[in-house]
């Protein structure tokens, strides 16, 4: 789902999109900063330089001017992309130590070897956030833990086996 519409009142309607705003255009060309003039100055800012298209990574980093082409990464001036805004790199990695994998991709009888980067990572720690399934009253969602009490009516009650004589 791109998006939704929802009726809030009267002829008010309220829209929701859940993707990301759209890239800005760029030119085909290779940039550099002021601050930045040239590729050497560039790797003392900022170490090896890692061209990275993961904009999700919190590693990646877009300096405002900076951008490089695939035709120039790939250092064959005659390269032609299929579609410009696909073949420039504005992201830069700025992790201190980069590891990269294979991951197999099966498409109906071949197997592909694509490499991908192992230490990339959103801004999500994988870890949950508890404090998310409280209600606004601080008690948690579905009851409290205190109410499943043996001797509560609710606990047995009406299963004539319960060993607690319900």
């Amino acid at each position: 789902m791109v998006g939704g519409l929802q009726k809030v009142g009267g002829n008010n309607p309220k829209f929701y999109f859940m993707e990301k705003g759209e890239r800005p255009k760029r030119d085909y060309e290779d940039k550099f900063p002021e601050e930045l003039p040239t590729l050497e100055d560039v790797k003392e800012a900022l170490g090896v330089v890692v061209w990275c298209k993961f904009l999700d990574c919190k590693y990646n980093q877009e300096v405002k001017g900076l951008q490089r082409t695939s035709g120039t990464l790939l250092k064959n001036s005659t390269y032609s992309p299929l579609s410009e805004q696909e073949a420039i790199w504005s992201g830069v990695c700025t992790r201190d130590e980069i590891a990269i994998n294979y991951t197999t991709v099966t498409n109906h009888k071949d197997k592909i070897k694509v490499p991908s980067c192992f230490v990339a990572s959103t801004t999500k720690t994988g870890h949950i956030d508890f404090s998310k399934l409280l209600q606004p009253d601080g008690s948690p969602w579905g009851g409290n833990i205190d109410s499943q009490h043996p001797s509560d009516a609710g606990y047995g009650g009406l299963d004539s086996n319960n060993i607690y004589g319900g």
